[in-house]
């Protein structure tokens, strides 16, 4: 019994059709995710140097685990760059839960001010006007296959610093 060629074409497309959807929809399962901030450890404060390790509490909302195989971090005040983060290592996540990812923060507040042409007492009195915005890169593996998650944080220093109720 020979096949048509046209039934081999049509089951062909029909194939790619179904393994595209069923990859969009896992992708669109893996971005159902948020992103918050954890705890803060001060490593050391001085005038030239800020080192603190920021745990972030990831929540994963989709049915899948995944690795994260890198994030980087751009960090700004005022729409002008101010410090870039890295984590190289492999960080598991679990499906449907929160998972903690650690990031090593340094920068120095010196050359950050004079960037921002603001005064430290500016940045102090007015922290409604100062804010920050990380542009966040996740590097992600998935069933072998290593996509990208964006995330972008914005929030004022004002908002930061308020307590939670």
């Amino acid at each position: 019994m020979k096949i048509d060629r046209k039934y081999l074409i049509a089951g062909a497309i029909g194939l790619v059709t179904i393994t595209g959807a069923l990859a969009y929809l896992q992708y669109t399962r893996l971005m159902n995710y948020v992103i918050k901030v954890g705890k803060i450890k001060i490593n050391k404060i001085a005038l030239n140097n800020i080192d603190f390790n920021l745990i972030l509490n990831f929540e994963n909302k989709s049915n899948i685990s995944f690795d994260i195989k890198n994030q980087t971090y751009d960090i700004y005040l005022n729409n002008v760059f101010i410090a870039k983060a890295e984590n190289q290592s492999i960080t598991k996540i679990n499906a449907k839960s929160v998972s903690q990812i650690g990031l090593n923060i340094k920068f120095d507040p010196s050359t950050a001010v004079k960037k921002l042409g603001l005064g430290t007492l500016d940045l102090l009195s007015k922290p409604d006007k100062v804010m920050l915005k990380v542009d966040v890169k996740l590097k992600v593996k998935l069933y072998g296959i290593t996509i990208s998650l964006p995330y972008v944080f914005e929030s004022s220093l004002k908002d930061l610093t308020s307590e939670k109720k």
